[in-house]
């Protein structure tokens, strides 16, 4: 299995002393981590390509996160960029995107129409096109998160160029951090502070939670018209969850201990029937085989000044249809 590995920075070492200097505890019903401001300097951050377990090549990319696979190659997200590579590192096409609107960018995924990004720093989900249109468009400041854990009023002016602004985690009302389409047309989201994937309404932009009680989830990912994964990172959980219509609630049907207390990335590939794990603690991608993800394939160390972000699965030639994932995991 070969993929393209994430490094949203590669001075790990100063992220941690960023967070231990700045960083607040606060009385509320989840931990909320964070700082209100995030570092002044360039914290470097690069793709690696994985050949069979192997590093094979590196490409410097500062704050490189959120990866999908394009008609030309990867789009890759950063602080205020999509970028384009090709799957062998070997080309770099930069600000293929780059919006007024786009801050702290973190998950990309594709959508019927376009693109999907997780607008982080700005709390805001957004549809744009390959040429840079943009489709749709969602403020959680909009639609009832309007405090930030700290208990400010957050306040944003919508017509401003936001790139060259650096709003911190508990800057944020819900630190939005991954989004996908789901089959039936809503949007599912996983918000940081609030613990919960939503399922967003694309006409009305109501909202509603399919999934709660989660420790500061990332990475949400449609595996078919029933199913998705997210990672419950500070459980250090991997969780495959079934969900029929995304005005109902999910059920959980497999759950893999990832073994770390920041389970960055995670996610399942029904062909090969393997878990791809991103252990953002440890600096460590974790292979793993069958739904349930109990029997250890590979484990892939990578330098621990690199704050890994995510792992995308690099195929050849995707098949028309997926294997089901009915009554795949043992029930949680």
């Amino acid at each position: 299995m070969n993929l393209l590995v994430s490094c949203i920075s590669t001075k790990h070492s100063t992220l941690k002393k960023h967070w231990a200097d700045t960083g607040q505890q606060l009385t509320c019903p989840l931990t909320v981590r964070g700082s209100l401001q995030k570092p002044n300097e360039d914290l470097g951050g690069l793709l690696c390509l994985v050949v069979e377990g192997r590093i094979e090549r590196t490409l410097p990319l500062s704050m490189a996160a959120g990866m999908v696979p394009s008609d030309e190659g990867i789009l890759v997200t950063t602080a205020t960029s999509i970028h384009e590579v090709d799957p062998q590192l070997r080309e770099l096409r930069r600000d293929v995107i780059s919006l007024p609107l786009f801050n702290a960018l973190h998950s990309i995924s594709r959508s019927t129409r376009g693109y999907l990004l997780a607008s982080t720093g700005l709390d805001l989900v957004v549809e744009v096109s390959r040429e840079g249109e943009v489709l749709w468009q969602w403020w959680a400041t909009d639609h009832g998160f309007t405090h930030t854990p700290t208990g400010t009023l957050r306040q944003l002016d919508k017509t401003r160029d936001h790139r060259q602004e650096k709003y911190g985690t508990l800057s944020q009302t819900t630190h939005v951090n991954a989004v996908a389409e789901h089959p039936a047309g809503a949007v599912l989201a996983s918000l940081f502070h609030q613990g919960m994937v939503i399922a967003i309404d694309r006409q009305s932009g109501e909202w509603q939670p399919v999934l709660e009680g989660l420790d500061h989830p990332h990475s949400v990912r449609i595996l078919d018209d029933e199913h998705f994964t997210v990672a419950d990172t500070v459980g250090g959980r991997a969780l495959l969850a079934r969900l029929t219509h995304p005005r109902g609630r999910a059920t959980i049907e497999a759950v893999v201990e990832a073994g770390t207390d920041w389970l960055q990335d995670c996610s399942y590939e029904p062909r090969s029937q393997t878990w791809v794990l991103v252990d953002g603690k440890t600096s460590r991608v974790v292979l793993r085989a069958g739904s349930s993800g109990t029997a250890e394939l590979t484990t892939i160390q990578f330098d621990p000044e690199w704050r890994l972000y995510e792992a995308l699965i690099l195929q050849e030639v995707a098949p028309q249809s997926q294997p089901s994932l009915t009554g795949a995991g043992a029930q949680a």
